[in-house]
């Protein structure tokens, strides 16, 4: 996988993920990870708030929060959730002081 990370002047952060390996060839993939997956990852305060309030509006987490073993986001809590479109969202909560 490769990674870069755009940061705006006002500090809005874009994570752009380029994944190498997995399925291909007009498969749709169902995992974040594959080749061919497009989501949009979110910065939030408080991730458990957050699925709370995906949840309501009908969204279904994939998962708990967990944290990012390594790289640059290292430790950072992250989950995906995923709407009745089949739309998958990412939500990072940073964990740095």
């Amino acid at each position: 996988m490769k990674t870069a990370i755009v940061k705006a002047q006002d500090g809005h952060v874009v994570e752009l993920l380029e994944y190498s390996n997995g399925l291909q060839n007009g498969t749709v993939p169902s995992g974040a990870g594959s080749i061919g997956a497009a989501h949009l990852g979110l910065t939030v305060k408080d991730i458990h708030v957050a699925i709370a309030r995906v949840e309501a509006a009908g969204w279904k987490a994939k998962g708990n929060p967990l944290p990012v073993p390594g790289g640059p986001r290292k430790g950072t809590l992250v989950a995906y959730v995923s709407g009745p479109d089949h739309i998958t969202i990412e939500l990072m909560q940073s964990t740095a002081s």
